[in-house]
């Protein structure tokens, strides 16, 4: 009888550490990856591009969204942009481009080097745009000092932008507008070199370019 019991004991525990080995030996990772699918995943409204446009159906803080796609060529992918916290007289250097998407508000820009927005932009003094510089913005944009755009240098709206002051294209400077429903108003001076380029179909709200 004692061996009977000692040999179902024997049974019960080897079944035991079976278990737990089974428990120690489990994949790492797959419990990380069910961990990961399991989390809550927050919807992030900038995200999608937010111009300076009141109503509207989907209005997120007083702002109608742009539909995903809106964009083209080098802001294609402006939903996987970072949100700007940095100075506000920003200077982007020759090599290192940047790109942002949602709320940029400056006191003042330079561009050596692309910058791509997504979003409301404003400026409150001037934006030059340099040898190299290339501005890509679209949604909504406000300048309240000067743009200068000089040889080599590229400004490409898709949305609207108002100028306070004074636009000047120089020389080989190129300003681009992408789509039908582009817009720009010069409220100061337009100044364009004869050999500047202006390409695109866009509303001259200030009769000044076209």
């Amino acid at each position: 009888m004692k061996t009977k019991l000692l040999g179902l004991a024997l049974v019960a525990a080897m079944g035991f550490i079976s278990c737990q080995s089974d428990v120690s030996s489990e994949n790492p990772e797959e419990v990380l990856e069910l961990q990961e699918s399991e989390k809550v995943k927050i919807h992030d409204a900038n995200k999608l591009h937010i111009p300076l446009i009141v109503g509207g159906e989907s209005e997120v803080d007083g702002y109608r969204l742009h539909e995903a796609g809106t964009f083209t060529g080098s802001l294609a992918d402006c939903d996987t942009y970072v949100h700007y916290h940095g100075s506000d007289e920003l200077t982007v250097f020759e090599g290192k481009p940047q790109s942002y998407h949602g709320e940029v508000e400056l006191s003042s820009l330079a561009l050596n080097d692309q910058l791509n927005i997504c979003g409301t932009f404003k400026v409150q003094n001037d934006v030059a745009i340099n040898y190299a510089g290339v501005l890509n913005l679209g949604g909504d944009a406000w300048v309240g000092g000067d743009v200068t755009v000089i040889y080599g240098g590229h400004l490409t709206v898709q949305g609207k932008v108002t100028i306070e002051g004074d636009l000047v294209l120089k020389k080989g400077a190129t300003l681009e507008f992408l789509g039908p429903d582009d817009a720009i108003e010069v409220l100061g001076k337009v100044k364009i070199a004869k050999k500047a380029i202006v390409n695109g179909d866009f509303t001259d709200i200030s009769n000044k370019i076209k």
